[in-house]
């Protein structure tokens, strides 16, 4: 059985791989950036290593299939706030439930606003100012094949605009979770942002394709009543053509407070990241901090998770 799942999971990752291949052989400037910024206080202050980590709303937007999660009863939300670089502001809110023993639906709404950007046709004072806005509406859907494996898709509507210009779109997540056979072990993989945009004016863009995979493991520590999980990603965004890798840790104390750290390698401007949590009854609050290079200042993530 086990040989058989292994399997699969090779399929998977092969075909899941060479599809953005495809897609991306052809030429034109990638849109919606903000759909290559992490959306949860955790996963950004542990590297976005998130591809087997996510479970329940967050991973509707790292990895449809952790959206179904037996850790989780019935139903979760997510509501997150992002402070990035120069005035740009993120919102996110997902929500997932349980459907029976061995599926799960998700909703997502992500939206990112560039304000008070200068008019200039000329140089001197500027014409006046205006704001960005990019939105990401989704479902997603998960199944439990088995004890061990997870797969999910997920569905979204794009929409982008610049001033007076808009482009509208779809873009499609694949994903799976595999629970190894080394105790505590699973390995994640994500395809996201398969799909399409218009034309912005006669712009031709394309939509920041990106593949995500990588293990998380967790172990106890009896002796300081914690628990210890451990996890990295290597990312690739194919319209760059660039690869990043992801790597966090997190030590959570009595079931309550939690400590975080990560690291990005490959990246310009992002580098370590830290953070905290809390977790009480059916709340859990979280707070990310990066700080940035090159004179960008430094990104705030803060989340709320309630379970229900």
């Amino acid at each position: 059985m086990i040989r058989l799942r292994t399997l699969f999971i090779i399929i998977i990752a092969t075909h899941l791989w060479m599809i953005p291949r495809a897609l991306h052989a052809q030429a034109g400037n990638a849109g919606l950036a903000f759909l290559k910024l992490g959306v949860s206080a955790r996963g950004v202050s542990m590297g976005d290593a998130m591809s087997a980590l996510a479970d329940g709303a967050v991973a509707t937007h790292y990895n449809p299939a952790g959206v179904f999660s037996k850790d989780i009863s019935s139903a979760q939300v997510l509501l997150m706030h992002k402070e990035w670089i120069q005035d740009v502001r993120s919102e996110f809110l997902g929500a997932s439930i349980a459907l029976g023993e061995a599926s799960a639906l998700g909703i997502s709404i992500n939206t990112t606003t560039v304000s008070d950007i200068e008019i200039r046709s000329r140089p001197g004072t500027p014409e006046g100012t205006f704001t960005s806005r990019d939105y990401s509406l989704g479902a997603t859907y998960a199944h439990q094949i088995s004890d061990d494996l997870k797969i999910g898709v997920s569905g979204k509507f794009l929409f982008e605009k610049i001033f007076v210009d808009e482009a509208t779109g779809y873009g499609i997540d694949i994903g799976a979770q595999y629970r190894t056979p080394i105790e505590n072990l699973s390995v994640g993989l994500a395809v996201q942002n398969l799909g399409a945009l218009s034309e912005m004016r006669t712009e031709k863009l394309k939509l920041p394709t990106l593949a995500r995979l990588g293990p998380a493991y967790s172990f106890a520590v009896e002796d300081m009543n914690s628990n210890v999980t451990l996890a990295a990603d290597l990312l690739h965004i194919f319209p760059e053509k660039k690869s990043y890798v992801g790597l966090g840790g997190e030590v959570l104390f009595n079931s309550t407070v939690a400590a975080r750290f990560g690291y990005q390698l490959g990246s310009n401007a992002r580098g370590v990241s830290a953070g905290l949590g809390v977790r009480h009854g059916m709340f859990a609050v979280d707070y990310a901090f990066i700080p940035l290079s090159s004179d960008l200042g430094s990104g705030h993530t803060f989340s709320v998770l309630l379970n229900l």
